[in-house]
């Protein structure tokens, strides 16, 4: 009597199991797309902004940005100072603003807070919140110039580059169709209510007790473009760019700066950095120029 059952449900079980990958390529396909490079015929590279859609923008302008505020509390039961450099601020804010027109979703209420640490990064939640610690700008360890608003255009056009190309959103639903994928093996491997595990596309930094957003080095290399673009359309250089994310490359491998910082919820860590990256940049600033020129 048992026997019959069970094959009829392995057989259930089986089938479901295909749907669940089926359901991969479907559901990330309604993900937003990321800004690419391409080849077209000529075999002349081009360079070609993203388009985004709001699909699901719920998700990001609550859950993200209920995240974002709750790290910023942890920080202050802690007794991190933040926003206590005001003139840092209001520059912040400035750049912003300037930035946010140009961006692809340029209603999101962006906001940027500025966080009197040691750790060496700036980050974007889901949603448009900001935060730039002020390791970023030491002179010895950090990445940034603070007297250069155009580096920290950069630094910041990124940032909100992840938020306008969705890529929380994306690793959202992705971390969904997988769990459900593992709800449904497990009926097929007879391991219901076995914790298949969650993915969780962060770092965690125990010097603040947060979690920063980490992306994957495909969002990070888009989200260096759409940084680029947006700066550009807000005036900055973007020449600043390629040179800040060149000088990233190669302070990522110094010896030095990895002893005294961690290195783990680093710019440097968390933003891959490698040779190509800049050089990329510089392909894609030739071509969006070039693009201009013609126009």
């Amino acid at each position: 009597m048992s026997k019959p059952t069970t094959k009829k449900h392995k057989r259930l079980a089986l089938k479901l199991l295909g749907l669940a990958f089926l359901l991969i390529p479907l559901a990330l396909s309604f993900a937003p797309s990321d800004s690419i490079a391409k080849q077209p015929n000529k075999g002349e590279s081009e360079t070609v902004r993203s388009t985004t859609n709001k699909d699901g923008i719920q998700w990001d302008l609550q859950t993200g940005r209920q995240i974002y505020h709750n790290q910023i509390d942890i920080m202050k039961q802690k007794g991190i100072k933040v926003d206590n450099d005001p003139q840092m601020v209001g520059r912040l804010i400035t750049i912003m603003n300037r930035l946010k027109k140009k961006s692809l979703i340029p209603d999101i209420p962006y906001e940027v807070h500025y966080i009197d640490t040691s750790v060496v990064n700036a980050v974007c939640y889901p949603g448009g919140g900001i935060m730039f610690f002020k390791g970023l700008f030491d002179p010895h360890y950090g990445l940034v110039d603070a007297k250069s608003n155009d580096e920290i255009a950069a630094v910041m056009g990124h940032e909100i580059a992840h938020a306008t190309l969705r890529h929380g959103y994306k690793g959202y639903k992705k971390r969904q169709t997988l769990r459900m994928i593992g709800a449904i093996g497990s009926v097929a491997t007879g391991a219901i209510g076995t914790d298949v595990g969650k993915i969780f596309d962060s770092v965690f930094d125990a010097s603040t007790g947060i979690y920063l957003p980490a992306y994957s080095r495909k969002n990070e290399a888009a989200a260096d473009l759409e940084g680029m673009i947006t700066m550009m359309g807000a005036g900055y250089n973007p020449e600043k760019a390629i040179q800040v994310w060149d000088r990233a490359a190669k302070k990522s491998g110094n010896k030095g700066i990895k002893s005294v910082i961690n290195f783990q919820s680093s710019i440097y860590s968390s933003h891959p950095s490698n040779n190509n990256r800049a050089k990329m940049l510089t392909k894609h600033l030739e071509n969006l120029r070039r693009t201009t020129a013609r126009k």
